[in-house]
């Protein structure tokens, strides 16, 4: 991509420390996009045991994880021979500020390669791009992951029983295949959760996915 209205577009992009352009990754809330929340929810709500002699005192999976990484990279810089300058701290931290973080959200992701990547969603719950897109009532409750032949037609790989493969049940919590759901019922005047668009035909549908194979 080299349009500059692609480059140019502030939806999708910001400055870092420094001036320099990134690319905006959005965290989206679980009660928008619909998919299960077990995952968020877990990770929330985890608290760890925290040695005294690392001087972190929130407990909180996300901001203890914050703080002990800060710390480490900060002990690797004060170690450096010759001293690392301030600004080369903030270079190689990306002039960027430690956000780790623990919302009951799901990030973004770009979409390049997105079509090498299944099977879908952040738990892994649909097996193909063309099951994601497609009715979510017939997506597949029940499948076997361990394939590695490709469908180039449905984009995923093949997820029909084989020997010494994990069937992957989506009743299971944390396994839920809902969300991120494209229906009849969607409306740009009032959110439906979980439902972030119109139902596809199937001709929008290859279209799509002729589309990602490009990425």
């Amino acid at each position: 991509m080299t349009s500059e209205a692609f480059y140019n577009n502030e939806k999708w992009w910001t400055k870092n420390q420094a001036g320099e352009a990134i690319l905006k990754v959005e965290n989206i809330p679980i009660s928008h996009i619909g998919t299960d929340p077990a995952q968020a929810e877990d990770m929330a709500n985890r608290k760890v045991a925290l040695p005294s002699n690392l001087g972190i005192t929130d407990n909180r999976f996300g901001f203890a994880l914050k703080y002990l990484v800060e710390n480490t990279v900060n002990l690797i810089y004060s170690e450096h021979n010759p001293p690392l300058s301030d600004a080369d701290r903030k270079r190689m931290d990306g002039n960027m500020p430690n956000e780790i973080q623990a919302e009951l959200a799901y990030k973004v992701r770009p979409l390049n390669g997105v079509w090498a990547t299944p099977p879908y969603l952040h738990n892994g719950s649909v097996p193909t791009i063309d099951d994601l897109l497609g009715d979510p009532e017939k997506r597949p409750t029940k499948f076997y992951l361990g394939s590695r032949e490709y469908d180039p037609v449905k984009l995923g790989y093949k997820a029909d029983p084989i020997t010494n493969g994990f069937e992957f049940d989506t009743s299971i919590r944390g396994n839920s295949n809902r969300g991120h759901e494209f229906r009849k019922d969607f409306s740009k005047e009032k959110e439906i959760k979980g439902v972030i668009g119109p139902e596809l035909s199937a001709d929008d549908r290859k279209a799509l996915i002729e589309y990602l194979k490009t990425l």
